[in-house]
Order: C-alpha cells, then sequence, then structure tokens
C-alpha cells in the first residue's frame, strides 16, 4: 500500500499572514491538535502547527512565529513504510503529502490505523508495542495541572487513577480541547511616565494595547471530564484486531489489562506503527 491509497485528501489548513487567535479557532473546530501552515500568496507548505507550542507561547500572537517549519513530508507515491518511520521518528501525528511542491493531502496516525493497521490482519500481539512506563494523573487533578504533565511528559493522553492506585479512566488532548473557550485579555502598557507638575504630558503619553489569546479551561478536576467507560486489550490481543477497536470506538490508545484487571500499560494508536516497520 502506498500513501495515496490511505491519505486524507480533503486539507484543512491555517495560512500566513495569520494569528494565533485564528489557529486556535481552526484547531477547535477540527478538534485536532496541529494542522499544516501555507502560505497566503504562495499556496506552499510552510510547516506545522500544534496545539502544545499555542499553549507554550501565550505572549505571540504572530502565527508565523509558532510555526515549526523542520517538518518531514512525504509523497504520494511512497510506500506506508516511509509514513511510518517519519511519524515514528519525529513523533508527529500528522504528515503533509506534498506534489511538486504543492500541498495535495495529510497523512496521520488514524489513517494508518483505520485503513491499513485494521485491514491487514496482523497477528502480532499488541502488546508488544505498548508503553509500560507511562506518567499517570490522579483523578483529583486539576485540568491546567493536567496539561502540565502532559506537556512535561511529552504525552497525548495520560491514564487517571484513583486513590488506591487503580485505573479508573483516560484523559487526551482532543478533551481538553472541546473543553476550552477561547479568551481574549487586553492590558495596556505606558511606555512613559509623567513627572510632577508635567500634567499635560498625560495626553501625550505613549500607550500599547497587549490582547493575549489563550484556552481556558474550567476549573474542574480531571474525573468530571476523563472518559471513564474504558475499551481496553489484553497481552493476547492482536495488531489488526486492536486497530479495529480503535477504529470503532473512534479512540487512540487503549489500557493493556492483565487476566486479574490489573493495569499493565497503555498502547497507543502511533505505537501500533512499528508493525508496519
Amino acid at each position: 500500500m502506498k500513501v495515496k491509497d490511505v491519505m486524507t485528501g480533503e486539507v484543512k489548513y491555517a495560512e500566513i499572514p495569520g494569528t494565533r487567535a485564528e489557529a486556535i479557532e481552526l484547531l477547535k473546530k477540527l478538534e485536532v491538535s496541529a494542522v499544516p501552515v501555507v502560505n497566503t500568496s504562495t499556496r506552499e507548505l510552510v510547516g506545522m502547527v500544534t496545539l502544545r507550542k499555542l499553549l507554550e507561547h501565550p505572549e505571540e500572537d504572530q502565527l508565523a512565529m509558532l510555526v515549526d517549519r523542520n517538518v518531514p513530508t512525504v509523497n504520494p507515491e511512497d510506500e506506508l513504510k516511509v509514513a511510518a518511520e517519519h511519524i515514528l521518528r519525529t513523533g508527529n501525528r500528522r504528515l503533509p503529502v506534498v506534489q511538486d511542491g504543492d500541498l495535495v493531502g495529510v497523512i496521520t496516525v488514524r489513517d494508518l490505523v483505520y485503513r491499513a493497521l485494521a485491514t491487514l490482519n496482523l497477528e502480532r500481539p499488541a502488546s508488544d508495542f505498548m508503553q509500560p512506563s507511562v506518567a499517570a494523573v490522579w483523578e483529583g487533578t486539576p485540568l491546567r495541572a493536567v496539561v502540565e504533565i502532559m506537556s512535561l511528559a511529552g504525552a497525548r493522553a495520560l491514564p487517571v487513577i484513583n486513590e488506591t492506585g487503580d485505573l479508573v479512566g483516560i484523559i487526551d488532548d482532543s478533551d481538553l480541547i472541546k473543553l476550552a473557550e477561547v479568551e481574549t485579555t487586553s492590558r495596556i502598557s505606558q511606555m512613559t511616565g509623567k513627572s510632577e507638575g508635567d500634567s499635560w504630558s498625560w495626553d501625550s503619553e505613549a500607550r500599547i494595547y497587549i490582547t493575549k489569546t489563550e484556552l481556558r479551561l474550567p476549573p474542574v478536576p480531571v474525573k468530571e471530564v476523563m472518559v471513564k467507560d474504558l475499551i481496553y486489550i489484553t497481552k493476547k490481543t492482536s495488531v489488526s484486531k486492536c486497530a479495529q477497536l480503535m477504529k470503532e470506538n473512534r479512540i487512540e490508545q487503549t489500557p493493556v489489562l492483565s487476566a486479574d484487571n490489573k493495569f499493565l500499560g497503555l498502547v497507543r494508536d502511533i505505537d501500533l506503527l512499528g508493525a508496519l516497520l
């Protein structure tokens, strides 16, 4: 199979010149964590912008300053193995598909899992690709802290445990995007100060209105918004069966449980791409 067989052809993208606020609105609308960015005048691919980059730089408003320009691309005629290698090496879940300099599509982890792995009858156990060591959060953790833990751990999803350490849910960045409200705040910065007796100079002082657009999360613990009805697999579940479960339930990760329901680790959709290599 080739990239063109599984890629998404209808591409939604951000444009530069553009603003941080416009990128945030697009990510919220699409409920994704990254989109390609193209140059408005030339229509050429510039790079990708990610939710993480937007959260890490709340003071920067110009989209051009927030774009990751060092992004690998693939060609429609490339084998799927090439796309899988790029994704596993970089951790980028979405790769632009470029032909003759033009953006013609994107290929995502979801495309590879849903349209390839779920159909290939691969019998190798999915647990061969699980993450045995994962960061977890307590169910009482505030959402803002969850975002910070995700960032520090370099994770898009976190298992949620209760006071006794039992797995009770999962939270991922798409859940946070759905909950977040876009908030714009402004403040005035005075560039000069007046001295005593210079009341006449007040009207001539230079002022700058600083506007910041950011995502505001509700002040609630993660247990109120986490996914509680978990789809899980065992150590014997095959790669293709796991991919089918992810496709049927529209999920990006699934816990691996032992015979006595103990949490062993997490299989992410991106981990399964190792089966293509």
